[in-house]
C-alpha cells in the first residue's frame, strides 16, 4: 500500500520539479540575454489545452490512488475503478489528438498552398 502512495508521490514530484525547472531555466536565459543587449526571443503562446489535460491526469493520479485503496478493500469495484479511470482519460487523448490534427492540416496547408491547393481547409469533414 505504501509503495503505491510513495510511487504517485514520486510521479507528482517529478511533475512539479520539471515545471519548476522549465520556469527556472526561461528565466535565467532571459536574464542573460537582457544583460548580453540581445533581442529577446518571441515567447510561444501558452497552449491552455495542454494544462487542461494536465490537471486531469492529476486527478486522476488522485482517483488512481483512491480506487486501488477501495480495490483492496473491496474486490469487487476493480471494474468501477477501471472504468473511472479509463473512459475520461480516452475521451481526453482522443480529443487532444483530434484537435492536433486539426492544427496541424491548418499549418500545412499555410506552408504548402500550392501542393495542398485541392484539398479543403474544412477541419470538420476530415476523414482518417
Amino acid at each position: 500500500m505504501y509503495i503505491i502512495i510513495g510511487a504517485a508521490a514520486f510521479v507528482i514530484g517529478v511533475i512539479v520539479a520539471a515545471f519548476v525547472l522549465s520556469a527556472a531555466i526561461r528565466a535565467n536565459n532571459a536574464r542573460r540575454r537582457k544583460a548580453k543587449g540581445q533581442p529577446e526571443k518571441k515567447r510561444r503562446k501558452f497552449e491552455y489545452i495542454k494544462l487542461i489535460l494536465a490537471l486531469v491526469m492529476l486527478t486522476y493520479f488522485v482517483g488512481v490512488f483512491v480506487g486501488v485503496k477501495i480495490a483492496f478493500i473491496d474486490f469487487s469495484q476493480l471494474g468501477v475503478l477501471l472504468a473511472f479511470i479509463g473512459t475520461p482519460t480516452a475521451v481526453a487523448i482522443g480529443f487532444y489528438a483530434w484537435k492536433a490534427k486539426a492544427e496541424n492540416i491548418v499549418k500545412i496547408k499555410k506552408d504548402n498552398p500550392e501542393e495542398t491547393a485541392g484539398i479543403p481547409v474544412d477541419v470538420n469533414n476530415i476523414n482518417p
